[in-house]
């Protein structure tokens, strides 16, 4: 099944510019998914880096203008691993940079108390016997202090995972 990251960077009234990267990371090779997770460190080192590198005056948006950057960041979706398995720690370093973090927003809010299974809630046609948790909303640095709430819709059956919604302010 191929595999991928959506990233859009959107406007939020109280954050600004803020980076959301949706991803779906492999489920029957663990060297697979180590591979994917370190892409993932790679392009938020990237998106970092690129900080320095301001806007360009313009006349007119294009494709060649400089967009602005930003070192807010969301990556969330199905990670296809347990809270606390290698690859997926508590915070992410990324070795490039050391403000380059991702932060499980979970334990943020709730210490070491267990995430709520996401998925086999209902369907487990594609996966163990048993419930767990494998999908996961992280923050980069700059929003660890940001995030407020974390919710799980536990009643819906439109999938084999419980979809994740944190809130940021």
């Amino acid at each position: 099944m191929p595999r991928g990251c959506l990233v859009v960077t959107v406007r939020d009234p109280a954050l600004g510019l803020v980076r959301v990267m949706c991803t779906h990371l492999e489920y029957h090779s663990a060297s697979q998914r180590l591979a994917q997770v370190q892409a993932l460190r790679a392009i938020h080192a990237q998106a970092l880096a690129q900080l320095q590198a301001l806007p360009a005056a313009a006349s007119a948006a294009t494709p060649y203008t400089t967009p602005v950057h930003t070192p807010h960041a969301v990556l969330c979706g199905d990670f296809n691993l347990h809270a606390g398995e290698a690859p997926m720690p508590r915070s992410w370093p990324c070795r490039t940079m050391a403000r380059a973090l991702w932060h499980d927003s979970w334990p943020l809010l709730h210490g070491s108390a267990p995430q709520p299974a996401t998925f086999c809630v209902f369907d487990r046609s594609w996966g163990p016997t048993r419930r767990w948790p494998c999908d996961f909303a992280l923050v980069s640095d700059s929003l660890r202090s940001h995030v407020r709430a974390w919710h799980s819709d536990s009643t819906t059956q439109l999938s084999d995972h419980q979809p994740v919604l944190i809130t940021l302010t």
